[in-house]
């Protein structure tokens, strides 16, 4: 699994609530596209995710030392249940990469366990979440909202601000680089093969945005409207496991061509991976593999 299908994966799974979801998420995906020790960075995350959150709004000391708490305590749950699982995904990707004949197919597969790892995810912090959002003041909400609102505009800067030419290059540059990450330099024809791919791809930036703003107003109602904690925690799981429901037919069937497309490039450029890159690429996985297990041994 590498950073450009988990950033697919992070815009097709989340809209926003996310702001503890995506930051706990780190607890996979940060690990694997940085240069950080893996420990390290990992003992880092309750402070970051609680400083990322509270950019958004201004917490006061009760309300930080909630959140503090429930960061702590949901990344123990990630550390001893869903590390492991994380692991033996990577090794399992190892496997079939090895093979040098791994199919579209079978990075479907790693894909869709790395989405039930999320969706398992969300079903246990979500409560937690409810719980933390309910607790927000009006006058937070509208903070909330309104730097929601700001990070639209930069998003929008990002993903439709240029032209379409300035987009792709974008693209693939960032292919390119975060692959690099775990083959070390690809070469000419490679970069050409993801190149090519990048072409084909749907660009799908207005109705992402749109579909985000979508959802950002039914999860302003919900927070405004702070149901009781049950009903708050069904609602805000719903959204959270079926962000796209709002999405038009034809919007989704370009996501999933643009996804067995990015499927079908890794498998073609894995399968042509000189030796030295296909080493290089085996010893990440399994070094990070082996990193969420020690991680997992220390809990408690």
């Amino acid at each position: 699994m590498d950073a450009v299908l988990v950033k697919q994966l992070r815009a097709t799974s989340a809209r926003v609530w996310p702001r503890i979801a995506r930051a706990l998420l780190l607890v996979a995906l940060l690990l694997v596209v940085t240069g950080c020790t893996t420990r390290f960075l990992y003992n880092q995350l309750d402070w970051f995710i609680t400083w990322r959150i509270n950019s958004y709004f201004s917490l006061d000391k009760e309300q930080e030392e909630r959140l503090r708490e429930s960061v702590e305590r949901n990344l123990e749950w990630v550390r001893v249940e869903k590390l492991p699982q994380f692991a033996e995904l990577l090794r399992a990707a190892d496997r079939d990469i090895a093979t040098r004949e791994v199919t579209s197919q079978q990075f479907d597969v790693h894909f869709q366990d790395m989405v039930g790892l999320w969706d398992d995810f969300l079903r246990h912090v979500v409560p937690d979440a409810a719980a933390f959002l309910s607790d927000l003041s009006p006058e937070q909400v509208e903070i909330l909202i309104a730097n929601l609102d700001d990070e639209n505009e930069e998003f929008r800067e990002e993903y439709s601000g240029d032209t379409l030419e300035k987009r792709l290059k974008r693209r693939e540059k960032a292919i390119i680089k975060n692959t690099q990450r775990f083959t070390g330099r690809l070469n000419d024809e490679q970069k050409v093969l993801i190149r090519d791919y990048v072409s084909r791809l749907h660009d799908n930036s207005e109705e992402w945005l749109k579909g985000r703003r979508a959802w950002q107003l039914e999860f302003r109602e919900l927070l405004l409207e702070s149901p009781p904690q049950e009903q708050y925690a069904e609602r805000l799981l719903a959204m959270s496991l079926d962000p796209n429901w709002m999405d038009s037919p034809d919007y989704r069937e370009r996501v999933e061509e643009n996804r067995w497309l990015m499927m079908e490039l890794y498998a073609e450029l894995f399968n042509g991976l000189e030796d030295k890159q296909a080493a290089r690429l085996s010893r990440r996985l399994n070094r990070f593999a082996d990193d969420f297990d020690g991680i997992a041994a220390d809990a408690g």
